[in-house]
């Protein structure tokens, strides 16, 4: 007889699933609403907005926590300029002109990139197999920056809008690698609060110098309005707080693999909501990356431990 999902496994993973759906409707909205929303105010204004949402909840662990909090300020800092400021930033500006199925499907790079910042900044020995990964991940980024065209590449002809998307998922794998640093049992809400304070703070000024002229929210119609305060709740807070309780239960690796439904997500959403079709580069692109990711996957065994957690999802960063 088959046996059923038990009711404490199927909660966790309709929790997982709830988190991607919020966090692939970000690169969709951001799309949707990108007449009325620039990107450095975008940003801005949802993390000011995740912020307020928080912070209340994470008063006394702040507060707890204070004295190592400010041991680790500086790279803080670096994780707030890079990940909520940077990876937000040009996440935002290429949905700007880039499809949001082709932020969806670039998204995936995010691992190749800490394998190749590994070996090259790091010092990090990588297998052939691996290496054979990598090669295969940046040709299937290419043929979704190039629209299926890689000769375009050779004559700078590649979209600004896939170009800062793969600048996005760059700054994802450095700010991945900067978490890594941190002690691991310092209360994670608290962490998150501080960067997005600090996140919004750095966003306001370079929101205010390259986007003076934005519609301001007394302005907004309702469904401005709405958009700003669901990215500023749902894949902002509410999606952390069901993926962690998700790995409580569950478990890092097996949470874990439902980020390989991002893209898909993604792309289901913007084929929904904004009629995007999903084109034969997307797929042959994001068969490239994913085909990457696996061949690197085969050279498990011979990856060192901080890498093998990274490939295979166990540790998730903390701003997306």
């Amino acid at each position: 007889m088959e046996s059923r999902p038990s009711g404490s496994a199927v909660k966790p993973v309709l929790l997982v699933i709830c988190a991607i759906l919020f966090w692939a409707s970000n690169v969709v909205i951001a799309r949707a609403f990108r007449a009325e929303l620039t990107p450095f105010w975008l940003a801005f204004w949802r993390w000011s907005c995740a912020t307020l949402v928080l912070f209340p909840f994470v008063i006394r662990p702040l507060w707890v926590e204070r004295a190592r909090l400010w041991a680790v300020r500086g790279r803080l800092f670096w994780l707030a300029l890079i990940g909520i400021v940077g990876n937000n930033a040009f996440i935002y500006l290429g949905v700007a002109s880039a499809s949001a199925t082709s932020a969806a499907a670039l998204q995936t790079f995010t691992p190749v990139w800490i394998m190749i910042l590994g070996a090259l900044v790091l010092g990090r020995r990588l297998p052939a197999l691996a290496w054979g990964g990598v090669i295969c991940a940046v040709l299937g980024a290419l043929t979704i920056a190039s629209e299926g065209d890689l000769s375009s590449i050779l004559a700078l002809q590649v979209g600004a809008g896939e170009l800062w998307l793969i600048a996005a998922s760059l700054c994802w794998a450095i700010y991945t690698l900067i978490v890594m640093t941190l002690p691991r049992d310092i209360h994670a809400g608290a962490l998150l609060a501080i960067q997005m304070a600090m996140g919004s703070l750095l966003l306001l000024p370079l929101a205010m110098v390259f986007e003076p002229a934005t519609l301001p929210p007394v302005l907004w119609s309702h469904e401005t309005l709405i958009a700003v305060l669901y990215l500023g709740v749902f894949p902002s807070v509410l999606a952390y707080v069901f993926y962690n309780r998700a790995v409580a239960v569950l478990g890092g690796e097996r949470t874990g693999n439902f980020m390989n439904l991002l893209p898909a997500a993604s792309s289901l959403l913007s084929f929904a909501f904004l009629g995007e079709a999903l084109q034969s580069f997307h797929m042959l692109g994001f068969a490239g990356i994913m085909g990457g990711i696996v061949l690197s996957a085969g050279a498990m065994p011979a990856l060192p431990r901080w890498l093998r957690e990274l490939v295979r999802g166990d540790i998730l960063p903390m701003s997306r």
